[in-house]
């Protein structure tokens, strides 16, 4: 955990406009335990070894196992080193970060929990089958987005790390007793580990700081695809049948949308619901302020915009309108005409981030008397 920073280094981190790292040290601190599973994974694997056990004949759960641990590490060592990295950069204001460090480190982190999950309820349930679709892929990179050297310098330290324990998981493979027709696979494994030491060593080879910005372009470029590679190559070492398009993963099937659903009144029918796009979870809670009623009555006329739309999570990659979003990934729909009364268009668009709860609450009520002063800072 970073030490506290005095005034000065506050005072330092607004000017220079960076944001409070707490979220972020949370999250860190939580994932401390994935380190320990690694280990325990990494255990557990020479041990199948030593037994004769060929990671073919490895039952599914200790497979799902090993690769959700696996995805839940890289994640956490991602998260931890670009904190590390900009700490280290700048100690005058450790405890604050550039706001797209913080966005981008919360993109690593969120994801953690519910690998971690994963990998616990198929350690204890050997029917354990996976609800999403694999191989998974890293959170998004910042779109549009000049990459800090902090970042790079975060992310070549992860690809090191990474290296290390995928030469690990491969030796795993290298065994007098693997039948024939597997040592093909294996010799895909050692390829496939072969690029992504290549993209992460020209990386770091070309790093230095001040480059051109081309130059920089470059080490991002090579250091991002070393990352990606690694992270499939831990998830297909954990589930060899991946590189086999021949072989099916098991997984759970979804809940197909029913045609109730797709069947229910607009605005203006008779029956249409308010609330129909509000999360389930938490509607009966945000039915009972008296606020809320009051919010709702100016919607039923003018549907400002939507009320509290449900987060949701990508359990299969999907594409919605031009949007693609991949496993793990949160997204929301924002729907709203707000804007409208300054002159502004209608807002309809898929919103796709890390989301983290807040105690600020917006009724998205627009009031005539104070419309056009309140209409730049409300939101739904």
């Amino acid at each position: 955990m970073a030490e506290r920073t005095g005034i000065l280094g506050k005072f330092l981190a607004l000017v220079q406009g960076e944001v409070a790292a707490d979220t972020l040290e949370a999250y860190r601190r939580a994932g401390q335990a994935v380190y320990d599973l690694l280990q325990q994974v990494e255990e557990r694997r020479l041990a199948l070894k030593i037994q004769s056990l060929n990671p073919w004949t490895v039952d599914p759960a200790t497979q799902t196992q090993f690769l959700c641990a696996w995805n839940a590490f890289v994640l956490q060592t991602l998260g931890d080193r670009f904190l590390e990295a900009d700490y280290g950069a700048n100690p005058a204001t450790a405890g604050y970060v550039p706001p797209i460090t913080a966005k981008q480190a919360l993109a690593f982190y969120t994801q953690v929990g519910s690998w971690l999950k994963r990998a616990y309820q198929a350690g204890t349930n050997p029917d354990y089958r996976l609800d999403v679709s694999l191989p998974a892929n890293l959170p998004a990179w910042g779109e549009n987005e000049s990459c800090p050297n902090t970042h790079l310098d975060g992310t070549i330290a992860a690809t090191r790390l990474l290296r290390t324990h995928a030469e690990s998981a491969i030796a795993v493979f290298e065994s007098e007793a693997l039948p024939a027709d597997k040592q093909a696979v294996v010799n895909q494994f050692h390829q496939l580990l072969a690029s992504a030491t290549s993209e992460a060593e020209y990386a770091e080879q070309l790093w230095a700081p001040n480059l051109p910005q081309e130059v920089h372009e470059q080490v991002e470029q090579h250091a991002k695809s070393a990352l990606e590679q690694y992270y499939h190559l831990g998830q297909i070492l954990a589930m060899p049948q991946l590189l086999d398009p021949s072989q099916t993963v098991e997984t759970r099937a979804s809940s197909p949308f029913s045609t109730s659903q797709r069947s229910r009144p607009l605005p203006g029918e008779t029956g249409f619901d308010p609330w129909c796009l509000t999360d389930p979870a938490v509607r009966d809670d945000w039915q009972r302020p008296p606020e809320t009623k009051e919010a709702i009555e100016l919607l039923l006329g003018h549907y400002y915009c939507c009320p509290w739309a449900p987060i949701y999570v990508v359990k299969h990659p999907v594409q919605i309108g031009d949007r693609q979003i991949n496993t793990s990934q949160e997204f929301t729909l924002d729907v709203s005409a707000e804007a409208v009364f300054d002159g502004g268009a209608f807002k309809r668009q898929i919103l796709v981030g890390s989301f983290q709860s807040s105690p600020d609450l917006n009724y998205c009520a627009p009031r005539p008397s104070n419309r056009r002063r309140e209409s730049r800072r409300r939101g739904c």
